[in-house]
């Protein structure tokens, strides 16, 4: 019984996401479901921009839409990303706060 058990496929499931400027332009990255400390569920995103990382959390997978579709739209339409405001260091690396 042991052995199969050892021998059973091990999957993880990848759901895509879609950030949508418009019908020409949108960009796709991987969402992940989880559950907070408190045992709230939540949905996490993160999408590859052209010159930036777009992450976001929200606990209803429809407002998560909605805000990545918005904040997509001020990286690229915007100039988000090319913003000089505020940013700080983590091991090494800069962080760009927005």
């Amino acid at each position: 019984m042991k052995k199969d058990k050892e021998k059973q496929l091990k999957v993880e499931i990848t759901e895509m996401f879609l950030a949508q400027i418009d019908k020409n332009r949108s960009y796709y990255g991987c969402i992940k479901r989880g559950r907070d400390e408190y045992g709230n569920q939540f949905v996490f995103s993160r999408i590859v921009m052209p010159n930036g990382l777009l992450c976001a959390r929200e606990t209803e997978q429809q407002a998560l839409g909605k805000n990545l579709d918005i904040m997509a739209k001020d990286i690229v339409d915007g100039n988000l990303h090319d913003d000089g405001g505020v940013s700080t260091e983590i091991f090494g690396e800069r962080y760009f706060l927005n």
